[in-house]
Protein backbone atom coordinates (compact mmCIF):
# COMPACT_ATOMS: atom_id res chain seq x y z
CA UNK A 1 0.00 0.00 0.00
CA UNK A 2 0.97 3.35 -0.76
CA UNK A 3 0.30 4.88 2.03
CA UNK A 4 2.74 2.67 4.33
CA UNK A 5 5.99 3.92 3.82
CA UNK A 6 5.02 7.53 5.10
CA UNK A 7 3.29 5.70 8.99
CA UNK A 8 7.62 5.12 9.79
CA UNK A 9 8.77 1.79 11.04
CA UNK A 10 8.21 1.80 14.68
CA UNK A 11 5.45 -0.26 15.80
CA UNK A 12 3.41 2.02 18.23
CA UNK A 13 3.67 4.58 15.05
CA UNK A 14 2.18 3.00 12.47
CA UNK A 15 -0.36 0.25 14.47
CA UNK A 16 -3.71 3.06 14.17
CA UNK A 17 -3.00 4.15 10.47
CA UNK A 18 -2.38 1.16 8.99
CA UNK A 19 -5.63 -0.63 10.92
CA UNK A 20 -7.48 2.63 9.40
CA UNK A 21 -6.10 1.97 5.80
CA UNK A 22 -7.33 -1.45 5.34
CA UNK A 23 -10.06 -1.27 7.42
CA UNK A 24 -12.88 -0.45 4.44
CA UNK A 25 -10.96 -2.80 2.47
CA UNK A 26 -11.90 -5.89 4.66
CA UNK A 27 -15.41 -4.46 4.69
CA UNK A 28 -15.68 -4.27 1.38
CA UNK A 29 -15.17 -8.09 1.23
CA UNK A 30 -17.16 -8.85 4.37
CA UNK A 31 -19.60 -11.44 2.48
CA UNK A 32 -16.42 -13.68 1.37
CA UNK A 33 -14.53 -13.61 4.52
CA UNK A 34 -17.59 -14.97 6.62
CA UNK A 35 -18.48 -17.63 4.30
CA UNK A 36 -15.63 -19.43 5.63
CA UNK A 37 -16.76 -22.72 7.99
CA UNK A 38 -15.37 -21.97 11.11
CA UNK A 39 -15.60 -23.69 14.03
CA UNK A 40 -15.03 -22.63 18.04
CA UNK A 41 -13.41 -25.21 20.72
CA UNK A 42 -12.19 -24.97 24.10
CA UNK A 43 -8.75 -26.50 24.02
CA UNK A 44 -7.54 -25.86 28.02
CA UNK A 45 -8.48 -25.15 31.06
CA UNK A 46 -8.31 -21.43 31.26
CA UNK A 47 -10.66 -19.03 29.99
CA UNK A 48 -8.65 -17.57 27.22
CA UNK A 49 -8.15 -21.59 26.09
CA UNK A 50 -10.57 -20.72 22.62
CA UNK A 51 -9.24 -21.74 19.14
CA UNK A 52 -10.81 -21.14 15.83
CA UNK A 53 -11.01 -23.37 13.13
CA UNK A 54 -11.18 -22.72 9.63
CA UNK A 55 -12.16 -25.65 6.97
CA UNK A 56 -11.29 -26.10 3.02
CA UNK A 57 -14.57 -25.13 0.89
CA UNK A 58 -14.67 -28.78 0.23
CA UNK A 59 -14.28 -31.40 3.06
CA UNK A 60 -11.54 -34.00 2.78
CA UNK A 61 -11.94 -37.47 1.57
CA UNK A 62 -11.35 -39.96 4.60
CA UNK A 63 -8.89 -42.41 3.39
CA UNK A 64 -9.48 -45.19 0.87
CA UNK A 65 -7.93 -48.44 -0.05
CA UNK A 66 -8.46 -47.39 -3.83
CA UNK A 67 -7.25 -43.34 -3.68
CA UNK A 68 -4.37 -42.21 -4.82
CA UNK A 69 -5.05 -38.83 -4.28
CA UNK A 70 -2.81 -36.67 -1.46
CA UNK A 71 -4.57 -37.72 2.15
CA UNK A 72 -2.18 -36.25 4.27
CA UNK A 73 -4.05 -32.68 5.41
CA UNK A 74 -1.74 -29.84 6.09
CA UNK A 75 -3.14 -27.71 9.27
CA UNK A 76 -2.05 -24.33 9.59
CA UNK A 77 -1.90 -22.87 13.59
CA UNK A 78 -1.64 -18.92 13.63
CA UNK A 79 -0.56 -17.61 16.75
CA UNK A 80 -1.35 -13.32 16.58
CA UNK A 81 0.70 -10.79 18.02
CA UNK A 82 -0.13 -8.17 20.42
CA UNK A 83 3.16 -7.18 22.60
CA UNK A 84 1.91 -9.88 25.31
CA UNK A 85 -0.57 -7.44 26.48
CA UNK A 86 -2.99 -7.43 23.62
CA UNK A 87 -4.73 -9.06 21.01
CA UNK A 88 -7.42 -12.24 20.36
CA UNK A 89 -8.35 -14.87 17.27
CA UNK A 90 -11.14 -12.09 16.85
CA UNK A 91 -11.15 -8.29 16.86
CA UNK A 92 -14.82 -7.14 17.04
CA UNK A 93 -13.49 -3.33 17.76
CA UNK A 94 -12.06 -3.67 13.71
CA UNK A 95 -13.32 -4.06 10.76
CA UNK A 96 -16.67 -5.75 11.98
CA UNK A 97 -14.80 -8.43 13.49
CA UNK A 98 -13.18 -9.78 10.30
CA UNK A 99 -9.96 -10.56 11.78
CA UNK A 100 -8.49 -13.23 11.62
CA UNK A 101 -11.29 -14.76 9.58
CA UNK A 102 -9.77 -13.12 6.55
CA UNK A 103 -6.41 -15.02 6.99
CA UNK A 104 -8.70 -18.12 7.56
CA UNK A 105 -10.80 -17.62 4.54
CA UNK A 106 -7.45 -16.56 2.19
CA UNK A 107 -6.01 -20.32 3.00
CA UNK A 108 -8.65 -22.52 2.91
CA UNK A 109 -10.35 -21.01 0.40
CA UNK A 110 -7.43 -20.58 -2.23
CA UNK A 111 -4.90 -23.31 -1.14
CA UNK A 112 -7.08 -25.94 0.76
CA UNK A 113 -5.46 -25.37 4.03
CA UNK A 114 -7.11 -26.00 7.42
CA UNK A 115 -6.13 -23.12 9.69
CA UNK A 116 -6.39 -22.87 13.46
CA UNK A 117 -6.12 -19.57 15.30
CA UNK A 118 -6.30 -20.02 19.01
CA UNK A 119 -6.70 -17.06 22.12
CA UNK A 120 -3.88 -17.18 24.57
CA UNK A 121 -2.74 -16.12 27.99
CA UNK A 122 -2.13 -12.51 28.19
CA UNK A 123 0.20 -10.83 30.91
CA UNK A 124 -3.15 -9.29 32.42
CA UNK A 125 -4.37 -13.25 32.80
CA UNK A 126 -1.25 -13.68 34.81
CA UNK A 127 0.78 -15.04 31.58
CA UNK A 128 4.55 -15.20 32.25
CA UNK A 129 7.08 -16.99 30.56
CA UNK A 130 7.12 -19.88 29.21
CA UNK A 131 2.98 -19.97 29.42
CA UNK A 132 3.40 -19.03 25.32
CA UNK A 133 4.29 -22.42 25.38
CA UNK A 134 2.46 -24.15 26.88
CA UNK A 135 -0.69 -22.73 25.64
CA UNK A 136 0.50 -23.51 22.05
CA UNK A 137 1.55 -27.21 23.73
CA UNK A 138 -2.21 -27.29 24.41
CA UNK A 139 -2.89 -26.43 20.83
CA UNK A 140 -0.92 -29.06 19.44
CA UNK A 141 -2.09 -31.62 21.87
CA UNK A 142 -5.97 -30.38 20.87
CA UNK A 143 -5.09 -30.82 17.46
CA UNK A 144 -3.58 -34.62 17.97
CA UNK A 145 -6.54 -35.24 20.29
CA UNK A 146 -9.54 -33.74 18.69
CA UNK A 147 -9.21 -32.46 15.07
CA UNK A 148 -7.00 -35.60 14.45
CA UNK A 149 -10.08 -37.69 14.75
CA UNK A 150 -12.38 -36.35 12.21
CA UNK A 151 -12.68 -37.67 8.74
CA UNK A 152 -10.15 -37.07 6.56
CA UNK A 153 -7.56 -35.64 9.46
CA UNK A 154 -6.06 -39.11 9.94
CA UNK A 155 -2.86 -37.98 8.52
CA UNK A 156 -1.66 -34.18 9.27
CA UNK A 157 1.38 -32.13 8.01
CA UNK A 158 1.39 -29.25 10.86
CA UNK A 159 2.76 -26.17 10.79
CA UNK A 160 3.33 -23.33 13.33
CA UNK A 161 3.10 -20.01 12.78
CA UNK A 162 3.15 -16.66 14.68
CA UNK A 163 2.99 -13.13 13.81
CA UNK A 164 5.03 -11.11 16.43
CA UNK A 165 4.43 -12.13 20.24
CA UNK A 166 2.96 -15.27 18.69
CA UNK A 167 6.42 -15.93 16.72
CA UNK A 168 8.12 -15.77 20.08
CA UNK A 169 5.70 -18.51 21.27
CA UNK A 170 5.93 -20.41 18.45
CA UNK A 171 9.87 -20.35 19.31
CA UNK A 172 9.59 -20.67 22.96
CA UNK A 173 7.73 -24.22 22.00
CA UNK A 174 10.35 -25.15 19.69
CA UNK A 175 13.46 -24.25 21.90
CA UNK A 176 12.48 -24.01 25.39
CA UNK A 177 13.87 -27.53 26.96
CA UNK A 178 10.17 -27.45 28.81
CA UNK A 179 8.61 -28.90 25.30
CA UNK A 180 10.93 -31.04 24.26
CA UNK A 181 9.25 -34.05 24.86
CA UNK A 182 6.17 -33.05 22.92
CA UNK A 183 8.21 -31.09 20.27
CA UNK A 184 9.91 -34.11 19.38
CA UNK A 185 6.85 -36.05 19.65
CA UNK A 186 5.64 -34.38 17.24
CA UNK A 187 8.14 -34.05 14.52
CA UNK A 188 8.61 -38.04 14.80
CA UNK A 189 4.84 -37.55 13.98
CA UNK A 190 3.84 -41.33 15.51
CA UNK A 191 0.61 -39.81 16.34
CA UNK A 192 -0.64 -38.90 12.91
CA UNK A 193 0.07 -35.18 13.43
CA UNK A 194 3.66 -34.13 12.36
CA UNK A 195 5.36 -31.24 13.11
CA UNK A 196 7.15 -30.35 9.51
CA UNK A 197 7.27 -26.61 9.58
CA UNK A 198 7.61 -23.44 11.58
CA UNK A 199 7.17 -19.76 10.20
CA UNK A 200 7.88 -16.77 12.76
CA UNK A 201 5.84 -13.00 11.07
CA UNK A 202 7.64 -10.13 12.04
CA UNK A 203 8.91 -11.27 15.51
CA UNK A 204 11.87 -10.35 17.30
CA UNK A 205 14.83 -12.89 18.26
CA UNK A 206 15.82 -11.03 21.10
CA UNK A 207 15.37 -7.34 22.07
CA UNK A 208 18.94 -5.94 22.15
CA UNK A 209 19.20 -3.48 24.97
CA UNK A 210 15.80 -2.58 25.57
CA UNK A 211 13.74 -4.18 28.71
CA UNK A 212 10.39 -2.47 29.08
CA UNK A 213 8.33 -3.26 31.67
CA UNK A 214 5.43 -5.44 30.06
CA UNK A 215 8.37 -7.27 28.68
CA UNK A 216 10.38 -8.49 31.79
CA UNK A 217 7.14 -8.78 33.54
CA UNK A 218 6.54 -11.88 30.76
CA UNK A 219 9.97 -12.93 30.29
CA UNK A 220 11.17 -12.20 33.80
CA UNK A 221 13.04 -9.32 35.38
CA UNK A 222 16.50 -9.49 33.74
CA UNK A 223 15.76 -12.46 31.70
CA UNK A 224 14.82 -11.13 27.89
CA UNK A 225 17.32 -12.39 26.77
CA UNK A 226 17.95 -15.25 28.44
CA UNK A 227 14.30 -16.36 27.63
CA UNK A 228 14.62 -14.97 23.69
CA UNK A 229 14.49 -17.51 20.89
CA UNK A 230 17.86 -16.67 20.43
CA UNK A 231 18.82 -17.40 24.10
CA UNK A 232 17.56 -20.25 24.55
CA UNK A 233 18.46 -21.60 21.21
CA UNK A 234 22.02 -20.99 22.42
CA UNK A 235 21.52 -23.00 25.04
CA UNK A 236 20.04 -25.58 23.21
CA UNK A 237 23.10 -25.35 20.95
CA UNK A 238 25.79 -25.68 23.69
CA UNK A 239 23.93 -28.72 25.48
CA UNK A 240 23.31 -30.18 22.26
CA UNK A 241 20.15 -30.93 22.57
CA UNK A 242 19.03 -29.89 19.53
CA UNK A 243 18.43 -33.00 18.52
CA UNK A 244 15.24 -33.05 15.53
CA UNK A 245 15.05 -29.27 15.21
CA UNK A 246 16.50 -30.04 11.94
CA UNK A 247 14.14 -31.51 10.34
CA UNK A 248 11.42 -28.72 10.85
CA UNK A 249 11.73 -26.23 8.42
CA UNK A 250 11.75 -23.14 9.10
CA UNK A 251 10.78 -19.58 7.56
CA UNK A 252 11.28 -16.08 8.65
CA UNK A 253 9.18 -13.53 7.13
CA UNK A 254 10.02 -9.63 7.73
CA UNK A 255 8.09 -6.68 6.08
CA UNK A 256 10.07 -4.17 4.75
CA UNK A 257 9.05 -1.46 6.49
CA UNK A 258 9.86 -3.27 10.22
CA UNK A 259 12.37 -1.93 12.36
CA UNK A 260 16.09 -2.45 11.81
CA UNK A 261 16.41 -4.99 15.23
CA UNK A 262 13.76 -7.60 13.33
CA UNK A 263 16.15 -7.68 10.58
CA UNK A 264 19.26 -7.70 12.69
CA UNK A 265 18.02 -10.64 15.07
CA UNK A 266 16.76 -12.36 11.76
CA UNK A 267 19.88 -13.28 11.16
CA UNK A 268 21.20 -13.97 14.35
CA UNK A 269 19.02 -16.79 14.53
CA UNK A 270 19.38 -18.28 10.92
CA UNK A 271 22.96 -18.66 11.35
CA UNK A 272 22.73 -20.45 14.98
CA UNK A 273 19.81 -22.66 13.85
CA UNK A 274 21.32 -26.41 13.10
CA UNK A 275 20.95 -27.43 9.73
CA UNK A 276 20.44 -25.61 6.68
CA UNK A 277 16.50 -25.25 5.66
CA UNK A 278 15.64 -22.25 6.87
CA UNK A 279 14.94 -18.88 5.08
CA UNK A 280 14.58 -15.32 5.33
CA UNK A 281 11.78 -13.60 3.28
CA UNK A 282 11.55 -10.02 2.79
CA UNK A 283 7.54 -8.51 2.70
CA UNK A 284 7.60 -5.82 0.33
CA UNK A 285 5.58 -3.05 1.00
CA UNK A 286 4.42 -4.24 4.14
CA UNK A 287 5.06 -3.06 7.84
CA UNK A 288 4.83 -4.54 11.09
CA UNK A 289 1.26 -4.49 11.19
CA UNK A 290 0.03 -5.00 7.95
CA UNK A 291 0.82 -8.22 6.77
CA UNK A 292 -2.44 -9.79 8.33
CA UNK A 293 -4.79 -7.35 6.98
CA UNK A 294 -3.57 -7.61 3.97
CA UNK A 295 -5.12 -10.98 3.26
CA UNK A 296 -8.61 -11.58 1.30
CA UNK A 297 -8.95 -7.76 0.08
CA UNK A 298 -8.90 -9.35 -3.29
CA UNK A 299 -5.74 -7.14 -3.84
CA UNK A 300 -2.42 -8.99 -5.57
CA UNK A 301 -0.12 -7.08 -4.31
CA UNK A 302 -1.05 -6.97 -0.48
CA UNK A 303 -1.72 -11.07 -0.95
CA UNK A 304 1.73 -11.73 -2.76
CA UNK A 305 3.09 -12.43 1.06
CA UNK A 306 0.41 -14.78 1.26
CA UNK A 307 1.36 -16.88 -2.08
CA UNK A 308 4.90 -16.71 -0.69
CA UNK A 309 3.75 -18.47 2.87
CA UNK A 310 1.09 -21.01 1.06
CA UNK A 311 4.32 -22.06 -1.32
CA UNK A 312 6.60 -23.13 2.13
CA UNK A 313 3.27 -24.82 3.11
CA UNK A 314 3.69 -26.79 -0.12
CA UNK A 315 7.22 -27.44 0.92
CA UNK A 316 6.64 -28.72 4.04
CA UNK A 317 4.16 -31.31 3.15
CA UNK A 318 4.63 -35.14 3.35
CA UNK A 319 6.20 -37.42 0.62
Amino acid sequence: MDKLPGYGRSVNEVMAPTFAAYEELLKAKASDIRSARRETHTYGPHPRHVLDVYFPDKPPSPPTTTSTTRTTKTVLVFMHGGGFYSGARVNEKYAEGLIFANLGRFFTSKYGVTVVVPDYRLVHHGAKYPSGGEDLAHVVDWIRDELATQDGYESIDLVLSGNSAGGVHVSTFLLDPAFAAGRDAAIAGATGVRLRGAVCLGTPFHWGEWCGETLQAYLGEGKTFENSAIGRLQEAVNKGSVSRLSEVKFLIMISEMDPPLMFETAEEFKRLWPGEDIEIQVLEGHNHISPQLSLSTGIEREEAWGVRLAEFLKTCESD
